[in-house]
């Protein structure tokens, strides 16, 4: 007797919903098409393409400062919202010419199922969260503000992105995961008078983020609101009233520009002029392996000035500098 096989149903796959899908995730419209080796490749050309726009993002904002609208409010849609939904239309535009021209027929036997797009997807994020920690831990961490103590140069709210490589690593700088490593640094830069700081508190555990004044070995002091380094007053001038946070709320204050004996210069805010209760304080030396920090917003910032609760911050305490920063 004769033996018929039995005919095998196929499914025939259509250009458009390959380019639709596309759009939602790249790789799921070549996945759909059959062509699951294109598909893996280009999942996983999204999660290099997006560490490489991201790491080229901090590298150039380090360069030459924010762009406005990049970042913004993460609810809002902004210029790379924009950019990321004109690759994809452009890549699904591609991916329905390419399946119209390569069309395949897949049978019920054959065709991709629901657990392969989500083993493809959990690979691809588990790859994606990989990078992201490395890339926190290892080269840059974002910080945002939560106090006006660095008004007017950081203001509340702000998001900021600190390089942890320039001045080298220690177990601060990989937390959550501190507990686990030794004490002590890696080499790496010293940091410099004005640089704009993350470091971690020994009191209290919490990170913060001030400005580096004093060095190792130099004497800090405050007269009448003016700042003194090694016995010798810095250059201070009067600029245009400002607004910052003065006493929990926003108000016009007095600003002046300070330069530091290396060329660094910065706008400060005096909510109390020369009447703040930190604004006739020291003189403090600063031991070796220790910093001198200070706020921006000089009478409403909690730092070095009170030895009792912030003092001098130890080199390993230090978790990067400040290289970039948005509202």
């Amino acid at each position: 007797m004769q033996e018929f096989e039995e005919p095998t149903k196929s499914r025939r796959v259509r250009p458009w919903l390959a380019g639709l899908l596309t759009v939602f995730g790249w790789g799921l419209g070549l996945y759909y098409a059959g062509h699951k080796k294109a598909a893996i490749r280009m999942a996983g050309a999204s999660v290099i393409l997006a560490v490489i726009t991201g790491l080229t993002l901090v590298f150039f904002l380090a360069a030459f400062g924010p762009i406005e609208n990049v970042f913004v409010d993460p609810n809002s849609f902004n210029v790379t919202d924009a950019a990321s939904l004109l690759i994809s239309i452009l890549l699904a535009l591609g991916v329905t010419t390419f399946v119209s021209r390569k069309p395949a027929e897949l049978s019920n036997d054959n065709r991709p199922k629901a657990v392969g797009y989500a083993l493809l997807y959990l690979t691809l994020i588990i790859i994606a969260v990989v990078f992201a920690l490395i890339i926190r831990w290892g080269a840059y961490q974002p910080f945002s503000i939560t106090s006006g103590s660095m008004a007017p140069t950081l203001k509340s709210g702000s998001v900021l992105v600190a390089s942890k490589w320039t001045y080298g690593y220690s177990r601060y700088s990989l937390s959550p995961l501190n507990q686990f490593f030794p004490e002590g640094r890696t080499k790496g830069a010293a940091p410099s008078r004005g640089d704009v700081v993350v470091f971690r508190s020994t009191r209290d555990n919490y990170d913060y983020v001030k400005r580096l004044i004093g060095l190792p070995g130099d004497t800090i002091e405050m007269v009448g609101g003016a700042l003194h380094i090694n016995g010798a007053p810095i250059l201070k001038e009067a600029v245009t009233e400002i607004d910052a946070s003065c006493d929990g709320r926003s108000a016009k204050v007095d600003a002046f520009r300070e330069t530091l004996p290396n060329g660094a210069n910065y706008v400060v805010a005096e909510c109390h002029g020369d009447r703040g209760r930190l604004d006739n304080v020291g003189p403090f030396t600063v031991p070796d392996g220790h910093y001198f920090v200070m706020g921006d917003n000089r009478d409403q910032s909690l730092d070095s000035r009170v030895i009792s609760q912030v003092g001098f911050i130890p080199h390993e305490n230090l978790i990067g500098k400040i290289i970039l920063a948005s509202e």
